[in-house]
């Protein structure tokens, strides 16, 4: 039986295409809250350049990508339920037994992107290094992990002087609340706060950088049951290597609006 193209208009993305059952590709079931530019809504024309760059990469393995959206809280309890295969997009955190690869997902091979700390335009509370986040009145989502002394207050402290925020897109909601003073700041990537606020340019007069902390990378992470999972995870590094060297990373970057940060030698 010959495969049968979408009908003219599809998102050939998403599109169930009918196929020889030796040629079904496998399938890979990967979750992650909205987090745009990084992710966005599962099914829509634009679902994050990070979810086109691993369908991608999925796909020159012979993989098909199963992306779903969820609050970030239920990404978490879905994998530890084994619901679903990974996460698209999350941070290596110490004490998750989370599996990852090599290889990150950014706007250049390395993956870097700093925390910018945001606190509303005017504000007297005046960041001076970590220190100054110990006793700040901070916006942070729930599930969420950062660099200390965030992390500590967050986990292993009473939460005091923490507005914890969850659901969908909460970057927006902690803008928001440091916008209306409920909050003296927030801390979050760069790429993301950069975005929210491009979206919203209300927030944008309402708002400014206070200074920045260490960057953090961004990966793949697979369940450590899943079978196969570290094979697929050096296939994918393989996969993603690829395509950061070729012509094929800037056009998935141009769909957002976003540039590499390094243009590799072909």
């Amino acid at each position: 039986k010959e495969a049968t193209a979408p009908p003219a208009g599809t998102d050939r993305r998403n599109a169930t295409y009918d196929r020889p059952a030796a040629d079904s590709p496998k399938t890979l079931v990967l979750v992650c809250n909205e987090w745009w530019p990084y992710t966005g809504p599962a099914g829509s024309d634009r679902e994050g350049f990070a979810v086109d760059l691993v369908r991608e990469a999925l796909g020159r393995m012979g993989y098909r990508l199963e992306y779903r959206t969820r609050p970030w809280a239920r990404c978490v309890k879905e994998m530890k339920e084994g619901r679903v295969d990974g996460v698209l997009a999350a941070y290596r955190v110490a004490g998750r037994d989370w599996l990852f690869g090599e290889v990150p997902l950014g706007l250049s091979p390395d993956g870097d992107s700093d925390f910018v700390v945001i606190r509303r335009r005017g504000s007297g509370w005046k960041f001076r290094g970590p220190d100054s986040l110990r006793t700040a009145r901070l916006a942070v989502a729930e599930g969420y992990h950062y660099p200390e002394p965030i992390e500590g207050r967050l986990y292993r402290g009473d939460r005091r002087g923490l507005l914890v925020l969850s659901g969908e897109d909460p970057t927006l909601r902690m803008l928001q609340a440091v916008a209306a003073g409920r909050a003296d700041a927030l801390v979050e990537n760069r790429a993301v706060v950069e975005a929210a606020l491009a979206r919203n340019p209300r927030l944008r007069d309402a708002v400014e950088e206070a200074g920045t902390l260490g960057s953090w990378r961004v990966y793949v992470q697979l369940r450590p049951d899943l079978p196969g999972a570290r094979r697929i995870l050096r296939e994918l590094d393989r996969s993603l290597r690829a395509i950061y060297r070729s012509s094929q990373f800037p056009r998935i970057l141009a769909r957002y609006g976003l540039q590499p940060k390094e243009v590799s030698s072909q």
